[in-house]
């Protein structure tokens, strides 16, 4: 009796998000969440990317479509996770140019992936 009302309880819980799920794409935008990863340059520190991440956030912040973005550092690689209002906008900003100046810029290929967004939940703040 009590594992079924811990069940009950749980299965409780989760209809709002399984809701918000099945009807999310019919009467809401299809976002996206895009990954970006690029191999850090030889010679290129971790404090010279964060120089450069800082100062280019009022740029990110004009993006058509860009609902936010992260700023990405890992051992040898930098990069950002994005928060698009629909594959369109992100599409559009990852274009064969952005592709061509990541290239040109690092000297490598900029590792972007796309992502589904069917349910998104804001934290409680801290």
């Amino acid at each position: 009796m009590k594992i079924t009302l811990i069940f009950a309880a749980l299965a409780c819980t989760a209809l709002p998000i399984v809701a918000l799920a099945e009807t999310g794409p019919a009467t809401a935008p299809a976002r996206v969440a895009v990954v970006v990863d690029i191999a850090t340059p030889p010679g290129i520190t971790d404090d010279k990317i964060r120089t450069v991440m800082a100062q280019q956030t009022a740029q990110y912040a004009q993006v058509p479509g860009l609902i936010r973005k992260y700023f990405t550092i890992r051992p040898g690689h930098f990069g950002g996770i994005y928060y698009w209002s629909s594959k369109a906008a992100a599409e559009a900003w990852f274009n064969d140019t952005w592709h061509a100046r990541v290239k040109a810029t690092y000297g490598t290929p900029g590792e972007v992936t796309y992502y589904d967004v069917p349910v998104a939940v804001d934290g409680v703040k801290p």
